[in-house]
């Protein structure tokens, strides 16, 4: 199961992306869909704690690397072209942000719960600054907005993995989505 927009995904990436669609995939199944032997992901990671802990880092990594990228944490007005970029890289890495939010063991990790905390900030303060800018609605709370993108850009992802939307028009519909429903009035 190679999802991922365009390139090819290292382990940890499909890794993130089979557990974001269950959460309770066995490491034969990873290995599976990372076409590896069992042997070999238990080499890596002898237990399944062990991946979970490299799957949250590498999407941290992923997340940060990505938000750099787009803009996101640069200071100054948000664009469109900006906003574009964040929602498309947003659905690039659903799985990663969804991952993020449904292990239950990552919870009492204190440098995960800081570093989803310090991303979650990030993005608050990017959608605060859309808003300002006119882009995004001003009359709901950034964290909603920012929660809103998350799940419309994770239901893009979902239907492309699914097979119920092209690749290349996830992004454009998770903005148009965002722009219909959270866009200025």
């Amino acid at each position: 199961m190679d999802v991922q927009f365009g390139t090819r995904k290292s382990t940890l990436g499909i890794a993130a992306d089979l557990l974001a669609l269950d959460p309770t995939a066995s490491l034969s199944a990873i290995a599976e869909a990372a076409g590896i032997g069992r042997t070999t992901l238990h080499k890596r990671y002898p237990k399944r704690q062990d991946l979970l802990l490299a799957v949250a880092r590498d999407s941290i990594e992923q997340i940060e690397l990505a938000m750099e990228e787009t803009g996101v944490t640069a200071d100054g007005p948000v664009t469109d072209e900006t906003l574009r970029k964040f929602v498309e890289a947003s659905v690039g890495l659903s799985s990663r942000i969804a991952f993020l939010f449904r292990q239950p063991t990552l919870d009492p990790v204190k440098e995960i719960e800081v570093a989803i905390e310090r991303l979650e900030l990030a993005v608050d303060e990017f959608i605060a600054r859309a808003q300002r800018d006119g882009l995004l609605r001003a009359d709901l709370p950034a964290w909603w907005v920012s929660a809103t993108l998350n799940s419309v850009a994770y239901a893009a992802w979902e239907s492309v993995v699914r097979g119920k939307l092209a690749p290349l028009d996830a992004p454009k519909i998770a903005l148009e989505t965002a722009r219909t429903g959270l866009g200025v009035r």
